[in-house]
């Protein structure tokens, strides 16, 4: 079976279309012999009907975008091979309006090819027909006689095209208008991951570690070059280098980020943010940004992007509604937006305490092993969540050297500023020994650590329901405040340290009742629960700030956590 979810063979281009069909409702059929997809109800003002398709694995283009104020049929081959020309003109015969056919097609081979046999059979039916041919792709720049591949442009083509013959546009001025957009268009695409074949899984080419194809193309060519992967910024800026080299705009831009099939909508966002930063700092408007998965590449792990240099006469027909599941809803570009109160790592205290800058170092060796230590249950973030928590304390810090200040930062920093379940369950425990602590400054420290885990105990239970035994921070705090309470002691001390220690090791064979580890259930054991062993090692840090330390509490976290 492939490592796709993906039907068998003989129903690949069909069960596609089949399901493009039921997800856009009323209004879109579905013929099957020959396969394609057609609006059976146009607007009564469309004079040309607009038909395009192209190999399979690119959804939701070409299948979603028939509909009103999108195309008039969609034509998919099997997985990247160009549809049949029997295909093509059954679609156009079906959809052809008063006015003829325009066909939109991407510069590919086979698509050219069986689109113009195509078209040759409908003109000697007498259908006029006409043709954008979509070629937009940077990384295919120097291709010869055989031009630029066509890819994701050919999104905003036929947007712009489907609002434009609603409106009962020409043939001629559709087409004229098509090609406009085109030689306004350059898209260039990277990937870190090829797509997996449907037949084996394997990958359509390799791609070196730390590097990125540089101007793949969305069929499983790799790329003319490959580049070191860099920041974020830096990536999108070169990617917005490529694209805007020789262009003026002087009517501003519109910005298409694309995902190609493998790429997280966290992902996108991302880049579209950078995308539209780096586009207004070398001095272009962004009249529009569209971020999501619309020209795909199967599950290749990568993202175009496209950049148009906006014509305000057809911006009306881009920003205009329509009733396909797949088109992109363009709004008007608001504007770069500032988040305000949210401090970078560049606004960090130089004069915070030495104690806390110490904790953030630490934290900051142990990122990782953290990190890992929550993979087993889920997520992988508790180490970045951690880190962030100190981090935000540190921003937060005056300079003076008081911990039980810089407690009381811990706690705010945790329960204001770091999401999640960890963030504020670590802001209940640095809560509870920060109040702890202020209320007993004349006092030692031991003790108001100790009554301070304690209270946090109770908070923590009372917001999150844990119990002992169920795999979570609760396991230290309550061995720690048991272990006190039955030797009678009142100030943390080395036996209630290697408690929690000894409780948080324990975890590595539990099987979780509650946090995301219960989902996984038997699957988690193996490894200690990463809250569980920040509690423990956190308890062993304060009880060394308030003057105690042994070998035998060094060696149990070396066990535990061998990188503190």
């Amino acid at each position: 079976m492939s490592v796709l979810f993906i039907a068998e063979r003989s129903r690949r281009a069909s069960a596609g279309l089949s399901g493009l069909s039921m997800v856009a409702g009323d209004g879109v059929s579905f013929s099957e012999d020959p396969p394609f997809l057609y609006s059976d109800s146009p607007a009564e003002a469309r004079r040309v009907a607009l038909v395009s398709g192209g190999g399979a694995g690119h959804e939701p283009m070409h299948g979603g975008f028939v509909g009103r104020g999108g195309l008039d049929a969609a034509c998919p081959g099997e997985i990247f091979t160009s549809p049949h020309n029997r295909q093509i003109y059954a679609a156009c015969s079906r959809v052809a309006r008063p006015d003829g056919v325009l066909q939109i097609v991407k510069n590919y081979t086979g698509d050219v090819l069986n689109f113009n046999i195509a078209a040759e059979r409908l003109r000697a039916d007498g259908i006029p027909v006409e043709q954008v041919l979509v070629d937009d792709d940077w990384g295919s720049r120097d291709a010869g006689k055989v031009g630029r591949r066509g890819t994701a442009a050919t999104v905003i083509v036929e947007k712009v095209l489907g609002a434009a013959a609603d409106d009962g546009m020409s043939l001629t001025d559709l087409a004229a208008l098509g090609r406009d957009i085109v030689a306004r268009s350059r898209t260039v695409a990277i990937a870190a991951e090829a797509h997996r074949s449907p037949g084996d899984g394997g990958r359509a080419f390799e791609v070196r570690p730390d590097s990125l194809e540089f101007g793949v193309g969305i069929h499983g060519e790799p790329a003319r070059e490959s580049i070191d992967a860099a920041d974020l910024d830096g990536l999108v800026g070169t990617m917005v280098d490529a694209l805007t080299a020789d262009l003026s705009a002087p009517d501003g831009v519109l910005v298409l980020v694309n995902g190609l099939g493998g790429t997280g909508q966290l992902e996108l966002l991302h880049v579209g943010d950078a995308a539209a930063r780096a586009l207004t700092d070398r001095g272009l408007t962004v009249r529009s940004l569209v971020v999501g998965a619309y020209c795909t590449a199967l599950d290749m792990r990568g993202v175009s992007l496209t950049v148009v240099d906006a014509d305000p006469a057809w911006l009306p027909h881009w920003y205009a509604d329509h009733g396909t599941p797949g088109l992109p809803r363009p709004r008007p570009f608001p504007g770069i937006r500032t988040l305000r109160g949210v401090a970078s790592d560049d606004d960090a205290s130089e004069a915070a305490s030495p104690w806390l800058q110490d904790v953030a170092s630490r934290t900051e060796r142990l990122r990782d092993r953290f990190n890992a230590l929550d993979q087993a249950a889920g997520d992988g973030d508790f180490g970045d969540n951690l880190s962030a928590g100190i981090g935000h304390a540190v921003r937060r810090g005056d300079g003076d050297d008081d911990v039980v200040a810089d407690l009381g930062h811990l706690a705010d920093a945790f329960l204001d500023d770091v999401g999640g379940s960890s963030g504020p369950l670590l802001g209940l425990v640095f809560g509870g020994v920060s109040s702890r602590a202020e209320d007993s400054r004349s006092e030692g420290l031991s003790g108001a650590v100790l009554a301070g885990l304690a209270d946090a105990l109770t908070a923590v239970q009372r917001a999150g329901g844990a119990e002992p035994g169920d795999r979570t921070l609760v396991d230290p705090l309550a061995a720690i405040v048991e272990d006190a309470r039955t030797r009678g002691v009142t100030a943390l001390d080395e036996a209630s340290v290697l408690a929690g220690i000894a409780a948080a090791a324990s975890t590595a064979d539990m099987v979780a009742g509650r946090g995301r580890a219960a989902y996984v259930g038997e699957r988690a054991i193996g490894q200690p629960d990463a809250g569980a062993v920040a509690i423990a090692w956190l308890a062993a840090l304060l009880w060394q700030t308030a003057g105690g330390g042994s070998a035998a509490v060094d060696d149990a976290l070396a066990d535990l956590l061998p990188e503190a």
